[in-house]
């Protein structure tokens, strides 16, 4: 499985100042590299986007699309008080990935 990200998420990520939750989130994803599935607590919430969530800090949330079993794109981060606004950006992301509009960027 290969992992990739958008600009989103990678602005995200990198501006988390908690280093434990950034440390917890890319382990999280580095070992569904070994799985090739989205496991955990995680559920569909529209288009083929996920909702992963992580049960600490303010209840953070990586919003990801899969393609197969060989790609997964992590489009957008928050946490709850962001969720319905970063379900519909990670919406449109995947579907600008899907009609070959958007980029990725290699993750790991």
């Amino acid at each position: 499985m290969r992992i990739l990200t958008t600009d989103e998420y990678d602005h995200w990520i990198n501006g988390l100042r908690n280093r434990e939750a950034k440390f917890r989130i890319n382990r999280y994803f580095k070992k569904m590299l070994a799985g090739s599935r989205i496991v955990g607590d995680c559920k569909t919430v529209r288009s083929k986007v996920v909702e992963v969530r992580f049960n600490f800090g303010p209840g953070y949330r990586v919003y990801v699309t899969q393609e197969g079993e060989e790609l997964l794109l992590l489009l957008v981060g928050g946490d709850k008080s962001t969720q319905s606004r970063d379900i519909a950006k990670a919406v449109a992301l995947a579907k600008e990935w899907r009609e070959g509009k958007g980029s990725a960027n290699n993750r790991v």
